[in-house]
């Protein structure tokens, strides 16, 4: 029968156990010797990490933690990490360091520790050594001790199971309890200790910040600005090993004053640059994770291989279909536990766990797999069929995420009219919601990369089109312009006649925009004149409606309402909900600037409700933005500046940098009557910065005027409550001369 433990290792009483005292003296110079512990890796570069630090620290402190197992991909940090906490937290009675790299036995860790913790050389002569680890299991429950394991992987094999005695050792050591901590340092868990009791498992997902990884560098005689040293550190994602092994290779290979770390910029593959690291030698990024690849079954590579492609979460029905095979989550949970794929929340969309692959590991898988075409083609399959057909209000981005990884899939197989499809059936939705750089992003690599032949260059416009259209929403006209003109140079050439009326009202509303109010009504008419041509209902509405805007401009109010209601008619008629709100927002102005409030609100309200329920947000913040304007001409101010609020929140989320300024210098006007002049100082001056930078000369203007009467007024209160000393004395004078004069 075997002996309870308690007995076993003797805690239970002050009885000896095989002949042997129970406790160790501990002398205060022995507690932080580390005489017998392996060194610690080199903690005086340490960058970053204070959330962790923090966190770490709070655990050490806490009675409750027994286990905490930092964890992450190879040369992420983990064993610096743990190696700066180890030597900077307190209140331990004495501190063990093993490094178990060389597959140290649990023996010989019970060993050093022991010795470590004060054990003489005369009391560790009288224990056997099949005994060690369970006397330091009796060291450990005697008072507060801290013992330090890096590189626990070393000792698990393939499978994730424990070698050579740890397995009962830690299971011991949980269920004792006691004061003292065990710090693992693990690239792999093993799958059945995640939750042990008391044990907190963080993982390191993220390299350093650009900053921290420029000052890395520096530190590790990087020559270059710091700009250059943080876009070096951006390529490898902040990885330290990274930054360390490219660091060295410039001090390999260069002198002092040569260690340009624009060298790096030559180098293809960063990731695959060797050098030595804590006594290795040839040690590089792409050789550790070799090392994790190389202990997977080839099942588990070839899944690991395939699912490289996706760059967004997925779950194992995604995985299955790349595969070809049912993919459980047993499988995907035990690339989790090796640090090789990244567990996410349970989907509310389907109930199904989420997955996500940091890139860094995608490259590296991708490189493994070779010709992934097929994986590719099988992926855009698969998000096609779950695309979302129906869109709600609410909606954000997650709605289209369908779309845009099948996007993203198309455009890496070159399949660049297949791409542009795609991203034109998700564009209204992308527009309406407010995505106007994430449009800019994706038509731009559109753009850049296809070379259309004559049959595509219908979908190629349509991207020029759009792509001037986001970049005008975002207030960059000039480029706004450029792409419109090459839309309507292509248009032309091939005789697409709907094409070249929308290039020419796209290009109307960029002049509107930049206050070229003529050179806007010239091409709007021309779009105008082909739409009732061809027959374009929805086409002739929309100019309309720009030209009643471009009239109301120029103070043409009745002939801007003409041109609206006629709009307005159009929209109606054919259901454009959308171009309806937009008349209605266009009328409301219109009356307003007629000085006609009420019936300005009213349509503007009626414009906000239709916004709303199509989920339009640039339209909706336009109507609140144009209500505190209609508030503020009725002298209703506070209310003005609650609609402005309103309107700059959503501006400023969907990136409407036109709109967010005109917000803050209209609501920099109404804090102005109300006198509170600094703030409306403030607002103002941030106004004036956008209007700078995407260059609308007359806003500019507006600015520098009402700041300059502002600032001008400031001037003379602050002057009238401290005047100077020669005011003093002019006063002083005029009193004397007065008195003279009296008296006189």
């Amino acid at each position: 029968m075997t002996e309870p433990l308690p007995r076993k290792i003797g805690v239970a009483n002050l009885e000896t156990v095989y002949n042997q005292t129970n406790y160790v003296t501990i002398t205060e110079g022995e507690k932080t010797q580390l005489v017998y512990s392996s060194p610690l890796p080199n903690r005086s570069l340490f960058q970053g990490r204070k959330t962790e630090l923090e966190e770490l620290g709070n655990w050490l402190e806490d009675e409750k933690t027994v286990v905490i197992g930092i964890r992450g991909e190879g040369g992420i940090g983990k064993s610096t990490l743990a190696a700066k906490i180890f030597d900077e937290c307190l209140g331990f009675a004495g501190k063990c360091w093993i490094d178990v790299r060389t597959g140290t036995s649990m023996i010989e860790v019970a060993e050093r520790a022991l010795q470590e913790f004060g054990m003489s050389p005369a009391q560790m002569q009288t224990i056997e050594k099949k005994d060690l680890p369970h006397r330091l299991l009796r060291q450990l429950q005697s008072g507060r001790f801290l013992l330090g394991i890096d590189n626990l992987e070393s000792l698990l094999n393939e499978q994730g199971s424990w070698q050579d005695g740890y397995e009962d050792f830690l299971d011991e050591f949980v269920e004792l309890g006691g004061g003292s901590i065990i710090l693992l340092a693990s690239r792999e868990y093993p799958p059945k200790y995640f939750k042990w009791r008391g044990s907190r498992w963080p993982i390191l997902k993220e390299g350093l910040e650009p900053i921290e990884g420029a000052e890395l560098l520096k530190a590790l005689e990087a020559e270059g600005t710091d700009e250059e040293r943080a876009r070096i550190s951006e390529k490898v994602d902040g990885n330290p090993l990274a930054l360390s092994l490219l660091a060295g290779w410039l001090r390999e290979e260069f002198r002092p004053g040569e260690r340009s770390i624009l060298h790096l910029e030559q180098q293809l593959d960063l990731f695959g640059v060797e050098g030595k690291h804590r006594g290795e030698k040839q040690v590089s990024l792409q050789r550790v994770f070799d090392w994790s690849f190389n202990r997977l079954s080839q099942q588990t590579q070839f899944l690991l291989s395939q699912i490289s492609v996706l760059r967004g979460s997925f779950n194992r029905e995604a995985a299955s279909t790349l595969v070809q095979r049912a993919v459980e989550d047993t499988e995907l949970h035990d690339l989790e536990r090796r640090s090789l794929l990244q567990e996410l929340s349970v989907s509310e969309k389907n109930g199904l766990r989420e997955y996500r692959l940091h890139p860094r590991i995608q490259d590296f898988a991708q490189k493994k797999a070779g010709d992934l075409t097929i994986t590719h083609q099988r992926a855009i399959n698969y998000y096609w069929k779950h695309r979302n057909l129906n869109f709600q209000p609410n909606d954000d981005l997650e709605a289209v995420n369908e779309y845009l990884e099948t996007f993203y899939h198309q455009f890496t197989l070159s399949c660049y009219q297949e791409a542009a499809q795609t991203i034109l059936d998700c564009d209204k939705f992308l527009y309406r919601r407010g995505y106007y750089q994430f449009l800019i992003n994706s038509y731009q690599i559109l753009h850049d990369n296809w070379q259309p032949t004559l049959e595509q260059y219908e979908e190629y416009t349509n991207i020029c089109l759009n792509l001037g259209s986001a970049y005008n929403s975002l207030g960059e006209y000039q480029r706004a312009i450029e792409y419109q003109k090459q839309s309507l140079t292509i248009q032309r050439e091939i005789g697409t006649r709907k094409g070249e009326a929308n290039s020419l009202c796209n290009l109307g509303i960029a002049y509107y925009s930049l206050g070229e109010y003529q050179r806007a009504i010239e091409y709007q008419k021309q779009s105008l004149t082909i739409q009732r041509e061809i027959g374009d209902r929805n086409g002739e509405a929309n100019s309309l409606c720009n030209l009643g805007l471009t009239y109301n401009s120029l103070r043409q109010y009745q002939r801007a309402i003409g041109y609206y209601e006629q709009s307005l008619t159009i929209q109606r008629e054919i259901g454009d909900r959308n171009g309806e709100a937009n008349s209605l927002c266009n009328l409301s102005i219109t009356y307003s600037s007629l000085g006609e409030y009420q019936r300005a609100i009213e349509y503007q309200k009626q414009s906000l409700t239709i916004q709303r329920e199509i989920g339009n947000r640039n339209g909706e913040a336009s109507s609140l933005c144009n209500l505190g304007i209609a508030y503020y001409s009725l002298g209703e101010y506070q209310r003005a500046i609650e609609y402005y609020e309103q309107s700059l929140t959503i501006q400023r989320e969907i990136g409407d940098r036109n709109g967010e300024a005109n917000s803050l210098y209209n609501k920099a006007l109404c804090l102005k009557v109300l006198n509170r002049l600094e703030d409306a100082l403030q607002y103002l001056q941030r106004a004036l910065i956008i209007f700078t930078h995407i260059n609308l000369e007359h806003n500019i203007q507006n600015c520098k005027i009402h700041i300059a009467q502002i600032q001008t007024f400031i001037e003379f209160i602050q002057f009238l409550r401290s005047p100077p000393l020669w005011f003093y004395f002019a006063i002083s004078l005029v009193g004397v001369l007065i008195i003279w004069w009296i008296k006189k």
